[in-house]
């Protein structure tokens, strides 16, 4: 079965030490590629007669609107839902917030697509049976898609996606994902404060210093806070 991660605990530390005194405020970067189209759109499956109305999600950009339109992504989306039981307008609001509904988007980090993908874990990525580096990714829709359908559904299978809230902790901080709201985020060699200063979005959000240890009740209620709950 091929496999396809993000990072690993050990990678995420690295990561997140190197980025210390850095800031890539996700959210408001989605926010401003925005425009003032509306989905309410119908998602059908054509391999079947069932179909799906999503909830209105605010506004989304050009770009978004043609990935909402995609047949391709409304396929793998449905496949996704099922595969791990959260609401397909869940799991778009969380991409929206993620990457604008881009899945060519790549961040000053080099992550890229619809979640996120980092780099990490090993290169290239093997999905399908087939090698792609992150930005082969970038490009195949389809091949991005199984990605995240193979990296969220391993947390699903693992117990740690139960609700939307999981899935956007799970994608975010995979070992803190199904731990209690009093649960801090951190990790061996990579300490609270570290977690919290590399992404000072999260204690602005919440109206908190930024230094303050994140908890998985903070990081619940940012995901309600910014509109994908």
């Amino acid at each position: 079965m091929a496999r396809v991660i993000r990072l690993t605990e050990q990678e995420l530390v690295g990561l997140l030490t190197g980025l210390a005194k850095m800031f890539v405020k996700k959210d408001d970067e989605s926010d401003s590629e925005t425009s003032d189209v509306s989905n309410d759109t119908e998602t059908e499956d054509g391999d079947d007669d069932t179909s799906t109305t999503l909830k209105p999600i605010g506004k989304v950009s050009a770009k978004g609107q043609e990935l909402l339109d995609n047949p391709i992504f409304k396929k793998k989306l449905k496949e996704i839902s099922n595969a791990i039981h959260i609401d397909e307008n869940s799991i778009i609001k969380l991409m929206k917030h993620e990457s604008g509904l881009n899945p060519e988007i790549k961040n000053s980090l080099g992550c890229v697509g619809l979640i996120q993908f980092c780099p990490g874990g090993g290169m290239p990525k093997i999905i399908n049976g087939k090698s792609y580096t992150l930005d082969e990714i970038r490009y195949d829709l389809e091949a991005q898609m199984d990605a995240i359908k193979e990296f969220w559904t391993k947390g699903y299978n693992n117990g740690k996606i139960k609700r939307p809230a999981d899935l956007y902790l799970y994608n975010f901080f995979p070992i803190a994902a199904g731990k209690p709201d009093d649960f801090v985020l951190q990790a061996k060699g990579l300490s609270a404060t570290a977690v919290a200063k590399a992404n000072p979005g999260f204690n602005k959000k919440l109206g908190k210093p930024v230094s303050s240890p994140l908890t998985v009740g903070d990081m619940k209620k940012y995901y309600r806070q910014t509109g994908m709950a």
